[in-house]
Formats: C-alpha cells, sequence, structure tokens
C-alpha cells in the first residue's frame, strides 16, 4: 500500500502591470505564503475507488477507475522519452470521453473541479495506479483573483505526477531552495501539467499563475506583440520573502468591464493613456532589476515600495480604482504601516501592503481592525518565498504522521489559521521543495 504525502502550492498577487499587460507591457506576480494544500492517501474502502473531496466547496466524489475509459483516453496521449506529452490545448476526443464520468455532476463549480481532476489523472496515472483519496483544503480566498484555481492546479498535478512516477521525490529544504535549483525538470514537469489543469479551469490561460505556484519567488509575463509568438515569462525563484498585507474589500468587479473602461479611454485618448501604460511598463521593468538582485536587502525593499506608490497611482489615473480601495491605502498611510496598491483588475478586490521593517505587532494590528471595521477582510502572508512542494510521511515522526496524516482531521479543519498552525511549510518540519 502506499504511503500518504502532502502537496502544497503558493497563491499569487499581481505587483506591477495590471492593464498594461493586456497592452503587450510586461507584469509581475509573486506567490503568496497563504497556500493551497491537498492530502494524498490509500483509499479506505477498495483499491478500485479513487475519491475527490475539496471541502471548501463541498464536493465529495468518487469514481471506480475500472469504469474509466482508459482505451479512449490514452490513444491519444503520446510520451517524449518515457514522459506523458503536454497539448497546446485539451483535446477534445478526451474531453468527450470523460462526460459519462461527469454526467451525475449538478453544480458548475464542481463538475469543472472534477474535470479537471480526471483529465489530469487520466493523462498522468493509469489503469494499475492504486486507488487514491484526494483531499483539497485552500487558505486562499477563493474567486478573489489570487489564483486559488492555478495552486490548486498545481497540487493536483504534482500528487498525480508522483502517483505516476514521473517526476523525482522533492528534496530540498526551504534554505536549500533559495541557494540552488534542484532537479528542474520536474518542476517543468509539474508547471507544464499544471497550465493543462489551469485550461481545464479558465480555458485560455496566461500561465503566469501556475507558473509562480509552481517555481515559487516571483515570476515576470509579458505577451508578445504578434499573438502567434509564444509570451515571455521569466522567473525569479529566489526573491526572498517580503511582508505583506493582503487586504479584500469583499466588493465584487467585473474584471472584463474594467478592462473595457481603460480600453475607452486609451481609444479616446491614446497619447496620454498611452504614456500612463508605457511608464508602468518601465516601472516594471525597474522593479524586476531590483527583484533580481543576489543580495536583496532593505534598499531594494525601500524601492521597490516606491515603485508600488508610483504604480498606485498609475492605475488611479486610468479609473479601475475604487473609494474601498483608497480607504486601505488612507488606512495604511495613517498607521505608516508600509506601501499599498490595489492588485488585480481594481474597481474592488484586493490591494497589497508592503509593510515597513519598523512598523511594530501592535501598529499592524491597529491598522488591521481598521479594515476589519470598514468590513474588509485582511491576511498577514509574506510576498515571494516558496513554491510547489511536498511532505512525505515516511520521512516524519510517528508523533508527527498520527498527528498530520489524518484525513478526518483535515477535511475538519474549520478555519484557514488551524490549517496553517498543523501544516503551513513555515510550521510543519519536513517540507521539501523542488
Amino acid at each position: 500500500m502506499s504511503e500518504p504525502f502532502y502537496v502544497s502550492a503558493p497563491g499569487k498577487v499581481i505587483i506591477f502591470g495590471e492593464h498594461s499587460a493586456v497592452y503587450n507591457k510586461p507584469a509581475i506576480a509573486a506567490a503568496l505564503s497563504l497556500r493551497a494544500y491537498l492530502l494524498v492517501t490509500p483509499s479506505p474502502t477498495s483499491s478500485d475507488t479513487i475519491t475527490l473531496d475539496f471541502p471548501d466547496i463541498g464536493l465529495s466524489h468518487s469514481w471506480n477507475k475500472n469504469d474509466l475509459p482508459w482505451d479512449e483516453v490514452k490513444k491519444h496521449v503520446t510520451h517524449t522519452d518515457g514522459l506523458p506529452d503536454t497539448t497546446d490545448e485539451l483535446v477534445p476526443e478526451i474531453i468527450d470521453g470523460l462526460t459519462d464520468a461527469l454526467s451525475d455532476l449538478e453544480s458548475k463549480l464542481h463538475y469543472t473541479a472534477c474535470h479537471c481532476f480526471l483529465y489530469l489523472y487520466m493523462n498522468l496515472c493509469d489503469i494499475h495506479t492504486e486507488g487514491m483519496s484526494f483531499c483539497v483544503r485552500s487558505t486562499l480566498p477563493i474567486g478573489a483573483g489570487l489564483g486559488s484555481s492555478a495552486s490548486t492546479a498545481v497540487c493536483l498535478a504534482s500528487s498525480l505526477a508522483i502517483l505516476g512516477g514521473h517526476i523525482d521525490p522533492a528534496a530540498l529544504t526551504y534554505s536549500e531552495k533559495h541557494k540552488t535549483t534542484h532537479n528542474p525538470r520536474s518542476a517543468d514537469f509539474i508547471d507544464s501539467w499544471s497550465l493543462i489543469g489551469e485550461k481545464c479551469f479558465h480555458g485560455n490561460p496566461s500561465g503566469i499563475d501556475n507558473a509562480v505556484a509552481t517555481h515559487g519567488g516571483a515570476v515576470l509575463y509579458q505577451r508578445k506583440d504578434n499573438p502567434t509568438m509564444p509570451s515571455v515569462r521569466t522567473s525569479m525563484p529566489n526573491l526572498p520573502p517580503i511582508k505583506l498585507l493582503l487586504t479584500n474589500t469583499k466588493i465584487p468587479r467585473s474584471t472584463a468591464d474594467l478592462v473595457g473602461g481603460v480600453g475607452r479611454l486609451n481609444k479616446q485618448y491614446p497619447k496620454t493613456s498611452g504614456c500612463i501604460l508605457d511608464a508602468m511598463g518601465h516601472l516594471t521593468n525597474e522593479a524586476y532589476h531590483l527583484m533580481i538582485r543576489p543580495f536583496f536587502g532593505s534598499d531594494e525593499l525601500n524601492n521597490l515600495k516606491e515603485l508600488v506608490n508610483i504604480n498606485h497611482g498609475l492605475l488611479v489615473s486610468l479609473g479601475v480604482s475604487h473609494p474601498a480601495l483608497e480607504k486601505i491605502k488612507i488606512i495604511s498611510e495613517e498607521f505608516k504601516v508600509g506601501a499599498t496598491k490595489l492588485t488585480g483588475a481594481g474597481g474592488g478586490g484586493c490591494a497589497i501592503t508592503l509593510v515597513n521593517d519598523e512598523c511594530s505587532k501592535e501598529t499592524i494590528e491597529k491598522a488591521v481592525q481598521c479594515f476589519q471595521d470598514e468590513g474588509f477582510e485582511t491576511f498577514e502572508t509574506s510576498l515571494g518565498g516558496k513554491g510547489v512542494g511536498a511532505l512525505y510521511a515516511e520521512n516524519v515522526s510517528e508523533e508527527v504522521r498520527e498527528k498530520v496524516f489524518d484525513l478526518k482531521r483535515f477535511s475538519g479543519f474549520g478555519t484557514r489559521e488551524e490549517i496553517i498552525e498543523v501544516l503551513g511549510v513555515e510550521n510543519q518540519e519536513g517540507w521539501k521543495f523542488w
């Protein structure tokens, strides 16, 4: 019987380049310490049973692996050097072949999650793979533009790649991860297959979310003017963790409407808005050169915070801020917490604050209370840091194993704080990274 194991991957925030990325300017996204966690355990009922549990969205579904359309799927899977190849687009024949296995799912959200899982499972595993239970928990707010689907896709891709024998075990501790790159082939394999998972979730994703969730640190991304050319994607895996407040206004917004508004402004005032978008592109490149310095320290962080303030001002000039976002910025400045900007499409959603080194815990608590009084939700997290990692049962003590590898306990955690306290990659010894 297989040993249980965890995999975990971070969410992301866009630091620089919102909206200007639509016009082929560079953007930078960075990992968050808020993460998704996936526990893989042998099936308690039968070695032929596969179960996907996602308590955060009320999903629990099982399949008999012998009933899945293996012959139909496997004839569309090619291999290079013994590894299954990804495709530019999802394979229609595989999608059609999975229809019957998904026919009893009534919720669109549940259907999409199960479709992603089965699509990856049948590409990366086979009929001889032992039946397992997969339980996903997330400390990320779902649907807040923080890459929750990508972190889930990375967890699914990495766990199934382990079961399929396609990657080497994660082997680096956190301190080692920031000194060297161990076996990039495994990380690149996870990255490429998690993009397939993201396509199951979103159709045509950029690939930046799953790249950040896989490699950690930060990623610079830029689309080419020629749509037939591949986008540029440059990883910055060695960015050290930067203390961050993430504040969710809980105000819904339409990304399409906000992007459309910038488009109308750009059409009406092309020279003016063009200068703003160009400035955002230059600013992002400045930030990139700061973030790749080998000894990133307080001077670089202070310069980065200046760029955060400038970037927010440029986004305000494009009309994509919101009174709630400005309130967050005002409160953070009143308490001298740090540099604040909106992240993502704007118009609501979230803001990030890069925290000043000299800001005390008491001051942060007072600011967070003010945010909560306004109806916002704030997370004390960090920017940059670890990408996808694994925690193997055989590598921990019996005491830790009984405490941590308990499926019933894991699925029953009531808050993200409980998950982080028990499983957080900063709190639980034994986590390894690719």
